[in-house]
């Protein structure tokens, strides 16, 4: 089935919109240009990984704000930027009852009181 015209000029700025809405899992390192207190102000999401580097998940602005700052950026996976599966989806009031489960062994058998000095 051949598409109209219309179509082929539309896709490249659809599959342009899901590429900006993608996220990479990246490393970031202090690059040549990178101020003493980098890790600081990245304003990411960040943790440390086994080898004390520091991993973050970045949106193509990330990247391109990070890149500029002087920072090395390694990037290891790309991620779509899909819709939240519904069944991920937690309620209050299901969150309220996981959270009471997990509570209520604690309350029921409190550990020793903290030392207070008279």
């Amino acid at each position: 089935m051949k598409r109209a015209k219309k179509d082929k000029a539309e896709e490249p700025k659809e599959r342009s919109a899901a590429l900006l809405k993608m996220k990479f899992e990246a490393t970031i390192l202090p690059g040549g240009k990178a101020e003493k207190n980098w890790a600081d102000n990245l304003n990411v999401d960040r943790v440390p990984d086994s080898k004390g580097e520091v991993r973050a998940l970045l949106t193509v602005e990330d990247l391109v704000r990070l890149l500029g700052d002087g920072l090395e950026i390694r990037l290891f996976r790309a991620h779509a930027s899909e819709p939240l599966d519904p069944s991920l989806i937690v309620t209050d009031a299901t969150f309220k009852r996981w959270l009471d489960e997990k509570l209520n062994p604690l309350k029921a058998k409190p550990g020793p009181k903290p030392f207070i000095e008279p």
